[in-house]
């Protein structure tokens, strides 16, 4: 028991050394751009509309993602940076995600029947432009980003008696920050948290699906508030990336607007998941 305390001691002092010689390649590798994500994740997904109705299923998507970074003027050139260096880069990426499932349905019709409906198609896709600052050596957080992002929810229902299709268009900002943290043989920690600001929401309801005498009705929406976060577990090759990442979406959005006497109550979306990340 003591010889196996020393050693575990041992290779704790030892650490420093190893991470700093880590830290020197990381950061070489890290300053080659471009760079691509892959990385399929399966979430539980709920819609709620409190007091009215609830949506609530298994998602299962893909995001992809291409990041570019440049050196900032002034920092040393790669060939000559080493571990004590204060670096720092401007990036630019591009991410997309697309998520299919099905619903379960728990509410009512309009004239106030309760209904219960299962297997729902739904998708959702999600475009975002982003540009941040990332910081080397690692400081908490070592990386900012801003930038637009396209958030699109569709919701088919039009094939069940009193269904009709609903679509859920969002243009918001998403404001981030994300902390890395360097540990042994590679592996490394990433915490990621991010505000999104809802710019202007439009709910489009296909309520024609019903009865042709009905309007197709279109809400405005605002304002909304998203939060994400998100763990990420890595390890790092020579050629690529692997990284478990368990994640939670939300979205709270306010009642819509009046139009054609009708309009969208307020309402949040809760996701949380898990995704497997390639990086190369």
């Amino acid at each position: 028991m003591v010889r196996q305390a020393v050693l575990v001691v041992c290779i704790l002092l030892a650490g420093p050394l190893v991470a700093q010689e880590q830290e020197t390649e990381e950061l070489t590798e890290s300053l080659k751009p471009p760079s691509w994500e892959i990385a399929p994740e399966i979430s539980r997904f709920t819609y709620r509309e409190p007091g009215v109705m609830k949506d609530e299923g298994t998602f299962y998507g893909v995001v992809g993602s291409y990041t570019r970074r440049r050196l900032q003027s002034g920092d040393p050139a790669p060939s000559d940076i080493d571990a004590n260096d204060a670096i720092s880069w401007s990036t630019f990426e591009i991410e997309g995600r697309l998520s299919f499932g099905e619903v379960d349905y728990d509410g009512a019709y309009m004239d106030g029947t309760p209904l219960r409906t299962s297997g729902t198609d739904d998708f959702l896709l999600d475009i975002r432009l982003m540009g941040g600052r990332e910081w080397q050596p690692a400081k908490c957080p070592n990386a900012f980003y801003a930038g637009l992002g396209y958030r699109y929810l569709n919701d088919d229902s039009s094939s069940r008696p009193g269904g009709y299709l609903r679509e859920s268009n969002y243009l918001y900002v998403p404001l981030g920050a994300r902390a890395d943290f360097a540990l042994r043989d590679g592996w490394g920690l990433a915490l990621t948290g991010e505000l999104d600001v809802l710019l202007i929401g439009r709910q489009i309801s296909h309520l024609d699906d019903v009865d042709p005498n009905y309007p197709e009705v279109k809400n405005w929406q605002w304002p909304g508030i998203g939060l994400r976060a998100g763990v990420a577990l890595r390890h790092r090759s020579r050629s690529f990336d692997l990284a478990v990442s368990p994640f939670v979406r939300y979205w709270w959005i306010a009642e819509s607007d009046v139009s054609n006497g009708y309009f969208e109550p307020e309402n949040n979306t809760l996701e949380y998941g898990l995704s497997a990340i390639v990086r190369f």
